[in-house]
């Protein structure tokens, strides 16, 4: 077999990965450089094809073709069956959110209607289903519409929401209950009873057949199926008019007039259709645009909009993999299948997605693509709805695309760029008083927010005091080392130390007076261009749970090239255990601190020894034990990228203190800060500021990173607030 040249897995490593394949049906991993998942696929035969991936002269599509670039290695899962394959593929994609999949966007967001099991059942709006019998209607993608639904469906049936577990004792004559109550979380009965938006059973003022059949009426309702509830509400209204309790037949009369305002937003079709699902979708923008809509009864009862996402989708030939990548991902979480599902066109799998689909459902579904009829023009109705979705998540400056180059470029040459900064990351501090100081970076591409890239920093070296100035270095430190790990590094390598290494370890031991006698098999080293040691360290287990950094050190002439952090991340990645402790002098604190490590109050029982060796080598300084916990800092995609442009919130001092950080870390990317009170632009290359004009669309833009930063910021220092304060209010 020929392979394609210029993959970054090596072919030795690839010829010795394809000759282990099996012809089972699986699922495989690819991963990058650095280990990463980018890609999970699945197979009916894993050998078959993985080996198309790497023949000679395959036509690949451009999306393809760049993920082949990045890949450094793969591993396959062998299962029993094409379904199942199709179920790990959904689980792993979900758990690693691979770089190159099609992925379903903000499914956080997502939410369900809950039905409870209980004597009188709760409804609510939750944003997961668990396994506890409850009824679940969703997903939901516009909570903010079911939370209007749910307003007016409590006016019209008067249903609870509150957390009291009410267990039914028995029934009493004069039609109220007897009831037993615990988790007593609120009083009751509540303000609900008291505007007759609840019936109370919390006090027993309803029976349970009474309350039920609110609940069923409530859950068929949500189905689609309001025209017994307007044929039984009818009938009620008459009774009470004849029965001359006309205050009563008023109140049906206006719960009638509530549903029937509701009714009219649904869109009538055939009544005699089956239920079904239509689902149509455009691509643009590297998003797949999808809209479902939901026809129960004849009716159109809901209409749900999402975003999958993936590298270089716009390819044409993936319309197949993005419409398989949907029904997998939606049916896997849907809660109400039909038994009709209409789409555009075949997915990737049919037979074996349809099979996922009925698993899901618990019965048979068919998968119909209309080519005429009412079906089609209903597939039709759902494309457009598509593309008003997609235009409507279009941001502005697409619309003209002319012009949104032109202000990016604008700042070029504001900014005096090499490149255009089609990334600009933008940071900005905040705190009260010098407490829970917090930092923000967020992130524009190509002038429009990328929300998924924002990250935000917990101030580690300044505590209980107002300095802006050291916040700032603390989170370019944190956030520009990953920068300059890359870029200053590449001729240094990583690996377990040799042999021929040992004296000049053991000597440098001893002359920096680190921590001695410990096992050579535990060192690691850094290898300048192959011949030159840099660096070592030593990492030791003592437990399951934790392990320890001794001996870290930088040879001398290396010290000052920034290459300690790609030493201690490399050894951190080695550790089987979550938590990795170090002991240093008072001095290095804030260089541990800046690196992720934090500082341990009160010592493991596994470092009691480490810490009485170094106490004994130095009685006069009280060593400090800091700890770097591998959860609180998973691979982080937007610290691996590299920003064209910086701006900070602030003045003169904030930008001195930004190009401080760089010149310490020997980076060059350009930077400004802006200023709020006459919105000045700081630069490095002239002392006075630059003002441009208010209407000036640089301008704005730059202003809308600043306060989106600002914004981002403060949020996160009152949530601490918030969580600080919260247990001296309860």
């Amino acid at each position: 077999m020929l392979l394609q040249k210029h993959f970054m897995i090596e072919e030795r490593k690839l010829k010795q990965i394809l000759k282990n394949l099996s012809a089972s049906p699986g699922v495989y991993k690819m991963t990058d450089e650095e280990g990463k998942v980018i890609y999970i696929g699945k197979a009916k035969n894993l050998k078959n094809r993985i080996r198309q991936y790497f023949q000679k002269n395959y036509q690949h599509s451009t999306r393809t073709k760049k993920l082949l670039e990045k890949i450094s290695n793969l591993e396959c899962i062998v299962v029993d069956s094409e379904l199942e394959a199709i179920i790990l593929e959904s689980n792993l994609i979900k758990q690693f959110l691979p770089k190159y999949n099609v992925i379903m966007k903000d499914d956080k967001n997502y939410v369900y209607i809950r039905i409870g099991k209980e004597d009188f059942p709760r409804i609510t709006i939750v944003r997961k289903v668990e396994n506890d019998g409850a009824k679940y209607i969703g997903p939901k993608t516009a909570s903010n519409k079911v939370q209007e639904t749910f307003k007016v469906l409590k006016k019209i049936f008067p249903f609870r929401t509150c957390g009291l577990n009410i267990e039914f004792i028995n029934e009493k004559k004069d039609k109220d209950s007897e009831v037993k109550i615990s988790n007593k979380v609120i009083k009751y009965p509540c303000l609900d009873y008291h505007i007759k938006q609840c019936l109370a059973p919390c006090i027993g003022k309803c029976r349970i057949s009474e309350y039920k059949e609110i609940i069923e009426n409530v859950g068929k309702f949500l189905q689609g199926k309001a025209d017994n509830i307007l044929k039984s509400l009818s009938n009620q209204m008459m009774d009470a008019a004849k029965n001359k309790d006309f205050e009563k037949a008023a109140k049906i009369r206006d719960k009638i007039s509530k549903v029937n305002q509701i009714l009219e937003k649904q869109k009538m079709s055939n009544p005699n259709q089956e239920d079904k699902d239509i689902i149509n979708y455009i691509i643009a923008r590297d998003n797949a645009y999808f809209n479902l809509f939901q026809i129960r009864d004849g009716k159109l009862i809901g209409q749900e909009n999402f975003i999958l996402s993936a590298k270089e989708i716009e390819d044409s030939s993936i319309d197949k993999e993005v419409l398989e990548s949907f029904l997998s991902q939606y049916y896997s979480i849907a809660t109400d299948i039909p038994k009709e599902i209409l789409i555009p066109h075949e997915p990737e799998n049919t037979s074996e997605i349809k099979t996922f689909i009925e698993n899901s459902a618990n019965r048979k579904i068919s998968l119909i693509i209309p080519k005429i009829g009412t079906k089609n023009h209903l597939l039709e109705m759902s494309l457009n709805n598509a593309k008003i979705y997609a235009d409507r998540n279009k941001p502005t400056w697409q619309e003209d695309n002319y012009s949104g180059e032109k202000v990016l470029k604008d700042i070029q040459k504001i900014t005096k760029s090499k490149n255009i900064p089609n990334r600009i990351e933008c940071y900005d501090i905040s705190h009260l008083g010098g407490t829970d100081t917090v930092g923000s970076m967020i992130v524009f591409e190509k002038g429009l927010p990328k929300n998924n890239m924002y990250r935000r920093f917990k101030i580690r070296t300044v505590v209980n005091k107002p300095d802006d100035y050291k916040s700032l270095e603390e989170v370019l430190t944190r956030r520009l080392s990953k920068i300059t790990e890359k870029l200053n590094t590449k001729e240094y390598i990583f690996k377990k130390a040799q042999e021929k290494y040992k004296k000049l370890i053991e000597k440098t031991i001893k002359k920096e007076e680190l921590r001695e006698g410990i096992d050579y098999k535990n060192f690691f080293i850094l290898e300048k261009n192959k011949k030159t040691l840099a660096g070592f360290a030593a990492l030791t287990q003592h437990s399951k749970k934790s392990s320890e950094i001794n001996s870290f050190c930088i040879m001398p002439k290396e010290r000052g090239n920034k290459i300690g952090l790609k030493l201690l991340k490399n050894i951190i990645n080695k550790s089987k255990t979550k938590r990795i402790y170090i002991i240093c002098k008072e001095s290095l604190r804030d260089y541990y601190l800046s690196i992720g490590f934090e500082e341990v109050k009160k010592f493991p029982e596994d470092l009691l020894h480490s810490h009485d060796m170094c106490i004994a080598c130095d009685p006069y300084n009280k060593p400090l034990i800091m700890v770097y916990d591998k959860q609180k800092h998973p691979n982080d995609e937007s610290f691996e990228k590299i920003p064209d442009l910086i701006i900070i919130d602030g003045g003169k001092g904030q930008l001195k203190t930004s190009l401080k950080v760089m010149q310490s870390l020997k980076i060059n990317i350009p930077c400004i800060a802006l200023a709020k009170k006459l919105e000045e632009i700081f630069v490095q290359w002239q002392a006075n500021s630059i003002i441009l004009q208010k209407n000036n669309e640089s301008l704005k833009l730059l202003q809308r990173a600043r306060d989106e930063a600002h914004r981002f910021a403060i949020t996160y220092n009152k949530d601490l607030r918030a969580k600080r304060l919260r247990p001296s209010a309860q």
